[in-house]
């Protein structure tokens, strides 16, 4: 089993997008409020987040396997993580070519994981931008005095947070991850789908696997850290004063305590906006929340809003992990 201290993993650097309509695609990017950069690649289009974080837009071409999309048409097609350093990529190396084909160029190495998607891992390149954190006032506690709360016309993303993959069982697919990257299960939520984190401290999760109402693997959302949650409805104004439809929110999260607001892409699944997601270390201890129906009311995803009685497989619950 892979160890996070050999591996130094450090969170998402890069998702390739591989689209149908190339032109709204970049018009989605552009109106999210990333920036478009110069691409490192031919025919290949570039947006950055404040910190580094990427965004590579290309065109779908089925003959070529870097740019087909998983599950559907348009989609994702790479995930790059971030590592601290070349030893940390020599340790992948080394634990991945034992029953893989993995490639290294240009310091980045890449394979594909037991799903099929493909992963990329290179030497962190995200860098954190100081800014000034919002104040906010609390009954009997007054932090911002004399001073109007901040207001956003546009949304600026400070980051990616962490992604979210439709799968048929999402308690077989975290094992790659878990067994051999060596994830940590912060959160199982109502036993469809596992929340996993590619270092012990920081983000909540970098990655959710989900139980996803239709059959196979394919990409189901992006979220993107704003400053907080008055960036997150600023942000979500703006893009559906531009056309850009709805998918959940505004709206909280019960499992990760983040403000969120998503929107269809055309991607291939939604984006989201999120502010004050949790933020854990090695005493954060994981939870089973069970499936109510008040939960999927926030959690939608595709996933039908019922009783909380939903079809499909059941994920590895924190109890099943023990006994195994």
């Amino acid at each position: 089993m892979g160890q996070n201290n050999n591996f130094q993993l450090t969170g998402i650097e890069r998702i390739k997008f591989a689209v149908e309509n190339l032109a709204d695609g970049l018009r989605f990017a552009n109106d999210w409020g990333l920036t478009e950069v110069e691409a490192d690649q031919e025919d290949s289009h570039l947006f950055v987040a404040v910190d580094g974080s990427q965004i590579e837009i290309v065109l779908a071409d089925s003959t070529r396997p870097d740019r087909t999309p998983i599950g559907n048409s348009s989609g994702m097609c790479e995930v790059t993580w971030g590592v601290q350093s070349f030893a940390g990529i020599e340790a992948l190396v080394a634990e991945l070519a034992t029953d893989r084909e993995v490639s290294i160029e240009n310091g980045v190495l890449r394979c594909q994981d037991d799903l099929g998607i493909n992963l990329a891992f290179r030497i962190a390149q995200r860098q954190s931008v100081p800014y000034a954190v919002t104040q906010f006032n609390a009954p009997g506690q007054p932090k911002r005095v004399n001073s109007r709360a901040p207001m956003y016309k546009k949304a600026a993303p400070h980051e990616i947070s962490h992604l979210a993959i439709g799968v048929d069982n999402a308690g077989e697919a975290i094992r790659f991850y878990t067994d051999r990257l060596g994830f940590i299960v912060s959160d199982r939520y109502a036993d469809r789908g596992v929340f996993l984190r590619c270092s012990i401290e920081g983000n909540h999760h970098h990655v959710f696997f989900m139980n996803g109402k239709q059959p196979g693997t394919r990409f189901n959302h992006l979220a993107f850290k704003v400053r907080d949650i008055h960036e997150v409805i600023g942000g979500g104004q703006f893009i559906d004063a531009q056309g850009w439809k709805t998918f959940a929110g505004p709206g909280r999260h019960r499992v990760s305590s983040a403000c969120f607001w998503y929107f269809l892409t055309p991607f291939g699944g939604a984006w989201e906006y999120a502010a004050d997601e949790d933020i854990v270390t090695e005493e954060w201890e994981s939870t089973d929340f069970a499936a109510e129906a008040h939960i999927f009311s926030e959690w939608t995803f595709g996933l039908e809003k019922s009783d909380g009685t939903l079809k499909g497989p059941i994920s590895q619950s924190k109890a099943e992990e023990l006994k195994s």
